[in-house]
């Protein structure tokens, strides 16, 4: 099972989630995932009940290391809320339990979305079982070519010129057209 990093520092693995419901709907549901430094640094008494997600939230990450805390807003340059030029809803709206509007919505607000997924999971892309009838993982013309590319920075780094030479035609016939 892939691990989820703590929301507060970014860092390290969270070994503490914390699941806040408001009411009996699924949208109200709020989750925190923390590590035990965090937890630490925060001072947080977990044992006599966790204070709301939001208030640690709002305590300042910078002095427990950190990214600064995850917040649900897109703004556009002159501070109103960044809507879908399609249904209007605005990312905040969002943010505080509705669905998306359209299917717009995921690339009006691909930023945020990369953003929170990234803060959640770790990654922004699938890690874990797919459909038997999917190609392989690493079998897409971006996967090959990052593979490649590490490759490719390690044998340089390692000094193996011949290998690092192979690895620059192979990247090179990748990036041609009709590849």
């Amino acid at each position: 099972m892939h691990s989820v990093t703590c929301q507060i520092c970014g860092k390290r693995p969270a070994t503490t989630h914390l699941t806040e419901l408001d009411g009996e709907s699924v949208a109200g549901r709020q989750e925190l995932h923390l590590c035990a430094t965090c937890i630490q640094r925060l001072d947080l008494k977990l044992e006599s009940g966790p204070p709301a997600i939001a208030t640690i939230l709002s305590m300042k990450a910078e002095d427990v290391g950190g990214a600064k805390p995850l917040t649900l807003t897109a703004t556009t340059e002159d501070g109103a809320d960044e809507r879908c030029p399609h249904c209007g809803l605005s990312f905040g709206e969002f943010g505080s339990g509705k669905l998306f509007g359209c299917p717009h919505d995921y690339t009006a607000f691909s930023v945020q979305i990369d953003l929170l997924l990234g803060r959640y999971h770790g990654t922004t892309r699938h890690i874990g079982r797919g459909p038997r009838n999917a190609p392989a993982a690493g079998d897409d013309l971006s996967s090959r070519r990052t593979l490649l590319d590490n490759a490719l920075r390690a044998a340089v780094a390692g000094e193996h010129y011949e290998d690092a030479a192979r690895l620059r035609d192979e990247l090179r016939r990748l990036d041609r057209p009709g590849a």
